[in-house]
């Protein structure tokens, strides 16, 4: 009886990692919104999740701010993610990634006389930490606390996302 115990369970144990996900080839899409703390505005944009291993998550994205006294901004994201999962359905997950992003002003939606127009190009880097919470079979919601080094506007940029895998 005890052997056959002892089976039961070397075999439960050992059957653990097949039932584990197997995400390696997938990818998902999604939206997210965001704030941006140098901006000073909230965006809205898209993402794409490709897993490159069942741990590696490449993560493209875009967002765009909403315009604030002149200033406006977009962002185009390609940040890496390496999946620590402490649940079933929940991972954390380091960000590291760069990014390009262009700022603007225009005099003319301020009323600004003596200010000029002007816009920047920016290429920086991601540093961050990530919350994932699969929601359904193929549902998942995710939030991103990150920062992002830009030359003469860097920011702390939280996002809220929501997203289908494939």
């Amino acid at each position: 009886m005890k052997k056959s115990l002892l089976l039961l369970i070397l075999f439960s144990l050992l059957s653990l990692s097949r039932l584990s996900a197997q995400f390696e080839g997938t990818f998902g899409v999604g939206v997210h919104a965001g704030y941006g703390t140098e901006i000073n505005s909230p965006g809205v944009g898209a993402h794409i999740h490709y897993y490159q291993t069942n741990n590696l998550r490449f993560a493209p994205s875009f967002t765009r701010y909403l315009e604030r006294k002149g200033q406006e901004m977009w962002i185009v994201d390609a940040d890496a993610h390496y999946m620590l999962p402490f649940s079933f359905s929940a991972s954390l997950y380091p960000i590291a990634g760069v990014h390009y992003s262009r700022w603007s002003y225009d005099t003319a939606e301020t009323g600004a006389i003596l200010a000029e127009s002007w816009t920047k190009h920016r290429l920086g880097a991601n540093l961050g930490l990530g919350f994932q919470h699969d929601i359904s079979y193929r549902v998942r919601a995710n939030f991103e606390l990150k920062y992002q080094f830009i030359n003469d506007y860097s920011q702390l940029h939280f996002m809220a996302g929501f997203g289908f895998w494939f």
